[in-house]
């Protein structure tokens, strides 16, 4: 019982210490702005209303409500793609906290996937509002937002872990990551349908982990098609491999990153 009891303060202790991480990056990136929260929605809105309308004159495939579809798909995208931005070169840029204190050193790259997941639950929060409006939000399609939220959250976590814990040794791995959001971008179903895609080329959309969870928001929130068993299957084999690997190579990785900062 006495073991549990240590067990159990020493958990609290760290879902505090990771809390407070979070909270000072939640405060960190809007201070003294005049929106505060409204940016997680404006900069998507924004994105949506140029890259709709240029693509609407090439999708071959008409897609119903299509602002709607490449506003849910953006916003999971600028989830993931700016927490990998900010988590890659994380420990690195936090050298001096690193040197100082003593601490598991994961809650770095963890707070930053966190404070980005409570700012994406924001902005769906306010995307209920023209869904609703719109009529394609339906009760039946939200296991599809669980499973996608699950999935999303964590892939992100194993990825970050394994590029943060990485670009400490190899600081070439912020730059790769960049450039590989680009192309990464274009490969996830976002301004486009996975149903314009020729079959026997489905299996790279399949080695994309992203590619099931947009499927899985677009379905809940403007009921597209949901992915296919098989796309899931992959995609899920491929997010509980990364995280995986993120955790052994972080773990791994982390006992030497005061000899190499």
């Amino acid at each position: 019982m006495a073991i549990s009891k240590t067990r159990f303060k020493i958990l609290m202790s760290y879902l505090d210490f990771l809390w407070a991480m979070t909270e000072k990056e939640l405060k960190v990136r809007y201070k003294n702005t005049f929106f505060g929260f409204l940016w997680v929605i404006i900069n998507p809105l924004l994105q949506m209303l140029v890259i709709g309308f240029v693509f609407r004159f090439f999708i071959k495939e008409p897609i119903e409500n299509y602002f709607l579809y490449l506003l849910v798909g953006l916003l999971i995208w600028n989830f993931f793609s700016l927490t990998i931005s900010k988590t890659a070169p994380s420990i690195v840029n936090d050298r001096l906290l690193v040197k100082k204190a003593k601490f598991p050193r994961e809650v770095i790259p963890l707070s930053i996937v966190f404070s980005n997941f409570i700012n994406l639950l924001i902005a769906f929060g306010l995307l209920i509002v023209p869904v609703l409006l719109a009529g394609v939000l339906s009760i039946t399609n939200f296991p599809s937002l669980f499973v996608g939220t699950i999935l999303l959250l964590t892939f992100t976590v194993g990825f970050s872990l394994l590029t943060s814990a990485l670009n400490v040794r190899f600081r070439d791995i912020t730059f790769f990551v960049q450039a590989l959001l680009i192309v990464w971008f274009y490969a996830t179903p976002i301004v486009y349908t996975i149903n314009i895609i020729p079959y026997k080329l489905i299996w790279f959309w399949r080695l994309n982990p992203l590619t099931a969870v947009v499927q899985f928001f677009q379905n809940a929130f403007v009921s597209a098609s949901p992915p296919g068993p098989a796309m899931i299957a992959a995609n899920t084999l491929i997010t509980l491999l990364i995280v995986f690997i993120g955790i052994k190579v972080f773990k791994s990785e982390s006992k030497n990153f005061d000899d190499w900062l």
